[in-house]
């Protein structure tokens, strides 16, 4: 049995209705958890406050007076927690990661981030590897990752995928070579981990640190083979599987289980007397102020050796998002006025429909009557 044109049309509307509800609830529960996770973060803010324990309360003034300056301060008396960062520094370099990059885009500020580091950290460890020497450490240790390793698409997923076993075998801070040190960072050893703020949203994984051994480093490693999916675009892939979301998603993760075992951070790091107490699983988060803005404990020069045209056309949409905008527009508009249409006309022909069956049957009734009436007569 055939459902009435009417009918049809209204359980329709009516479906379209509740798919696009559900679609709404779906993304307004996305926004929640993504609003809440952002405010956890900014909870997480490592303060100046922190490195009072660690290097002395003079410290901090002369912070604020230097400013993005570099300045000298003496940090033999430095003194670090149980279960914080040792002073090492890891950068790594592979050779001909990708092929030479046209003219227009070659870098004109050459890689001097490791003797940077060593200028002002002169009692840290500076370790460059290569990837000779990330395989070696994954054939020795973590063999069952070496599929998804030599699988990976492209070739910046290895060095993002090495980022992290490499914090969790030996801990130290993880530098890009496009990161450079501008101050001593003693004061930054006194966490069990951090990473830098992103703008606009979650982490970075251009710069992290860790104790080694810690559990998040585990839950990254333990997580790599799930993220390694193709996503079509190239940046797309890289960033999702092995870079800044892949980092933010799993510390996200991370900071939920650790919300059901304890309800608040603010005991992570305590202060009992003159010693730092650092929690071995607590994680903390390095605000813009030392990131890159105000106290600059690092520099950025340019970088994206591994950018592709998908990067480009992103890049251009930023920078042109109300073409973007208006063509949406323009698109939701001419969605609706088809639609619409569509509608007006389905509706048309239901009345028409309805017309000519009540013109039928007009017809037919007069036709009867004209028939009863012939009959009488005769």
């Amino acid at each position: 049995m055939m459902m009435p044109p009417h009918l049809t049309t209204r359980w329709l509307s009516l479906l379209t209705f509740l798919v696009l509800f559900l679609i709404v609830c779906d993304i307004l529960w996305i926004v929640h958890k993504e609003y809440i996770f952002e405010r956890e973060l900014n909870s997480l803010f490592i303060t100046t406050d922190d490195f009072t324990a660690a290097v002395g309360p003079s410290y901090k003034q002369a912070l604020f007076d230097a400013g993005r300056d570099s300045f000298n301060f003496d940090f033999s008396a430095a003194h670090h927690s149980n279960n914080t960062i040792p002073p090492l520094m890891h950068y790594i370099w592979y050779d001909n990661l990708y092929p030479p990059p046209p003219l227009s885009r070659k870098r004109t500020i050459p890689f001097i981030a490791p003797e940077l580091c060593v200028k002002h950290n002169p009692g840290f460890t500076i370790k460059i590897w290569n990837e000779a020497d990330v395989l070696q450490l994954l054939h020795s240790n973590y063999p069952w990752f070496l599929p998804t390793y030599s699988n990976y698409a492209e070739p910046v997923q290895r060095v993002d995928a090495a980022k992290y076993f490499i914090l969790l075998e030996h801990g130290g801070i993880y530098a890009d070579h496009d990161v450079s040190c501008r101050k001593g960072l003693h004061p930054l050893l006194d966490f069990a981990a951090w990473f830098p703020r992103a703008s606009p949203l979650g982490v970075n994984n251009d710069l992290m640190a860790a104790r080694k051994g810690h559990p998040l480093m585990k839950k990254m490693v333990a997580r790599l083979d799930d993220r390694n999916k193709w996503l079509v675009f190239p940046w797309l892939t890289i960033f999702w599987s092995t870079g800044p979301r892949f980092t933010t998603d799993v510390l996200h993760e991370y900071l939920v289980e650790q919300r059901a075992v304890r309800k608040s951070h603010a005991e992570d790091n305590i202060v009992e007397g003159s010693v730092r107490v650092v929690k071995p699983d607590s994680v903390s988060v390095l605000p813009a102020s030392m990131y890159s803005e105000e106290l600059q404990f690092f520099g950025h020069t340019p970088g994206g050796t591994w950018y592709r045209w998908d990067v480009a056309l992103v890049l251009w949409i930023g920078g042109h998002w109300y073409l973007l905008m208006i063509f949406v527009l323009v698109v939701v508009v001419s969605v609706w006025m088809v639609a619409t249409r569509r509608s007006r006309s389905r509706l048309f022909r239901i009345l028409s429909s309805v017309r000519r069956r009540s013109s039928g049957y007009m017809n037919r009734k007069d036709d009867d009557e004209s028939s009863v009436r012939l009959l009488e007569v005769v």
